[in-house]
């Protein structure tokens, strides 16, 4: 939708002003819901992103990553649209409504995720292996396969999940281990 709605305008005069705009939209998604609950955006204009926090930890926290969430939010917002985010402690408006986000998108969402390079050279060197399946139609279902696994732990990520100590796998627990090897220590 927000692709369609920068292509509708990229002509118009207003058009920067509409793309820093869907900032706002992509906040939560590039930062995860736990920040996303302990944030809140203010405003943008010419580039530069001013966001509310919770507290001054959650801004020193969110100053670490800075460069990872201007990257993801112009990455989705088509360009260099962000080019700075001033954090302020102010604390945040409380929010009416809980959403609770779903563990898996939908094929369209997972369809719109765009690697980063590294998981794009990742995920070249487990496709290399392929080529020794002697079947057609198997390398084909794996490859498809790798590429909604590869595309699928990005979008987790995107949304906060923690990666797991032992194994690197995504899990949604406090735990530093997911599920699995929390079960075989």
């Amino acid at each position: 939708m927000a692709e369609l709605i920068v292509a509708a305008v990229s002509g118009m005069d207003s058009a920067a002003r509409v793309r820093e705009s869907l900032t706002f939209a992509y906040w939560a998604r590039v930062v995860g819901p736990q920040a996303a609950a302990a944030t809140e955006v203010e405003s943008v204009r010419d580039g530069v992103l001013i966001v509310r926090t919770r507290s001054s930890v959650w801004s020193h926290e969110l100053t670490l990553h800075k460069a990872r969430i201007v990257d993801g939010l112009n990455r989705l917002l088509g360009g260099r649209v962000i080019t700075e985010i001033v954090y302020r402690a102010r604390g945040v408006k409380k929010r009416t409504e809980s959403a609770v986000e779903p563990d898996t998108p939908d094929v369209a969402e997972l369809d719109a995720v765009v690697l980063d390079p590294s998981e794009q050279r990742e995920l070249q060197t487990h496709l290399r292996a392929l080529p020794r399946i002697p079947s057609e139609r198997i390398r084909a279902v794996m490859e498809s396969r790798m590429v909604r696994d590869a595309k699928l732990r990005h979008w987790r990520i995107e949304r906060g999940w923690s990666l797991c100590r032992n194994c690197g796998v995504p899990h949604k627990t406090e735990s530093a281990l997911c599920p699995l090897c929390r079960l075989t220590r």
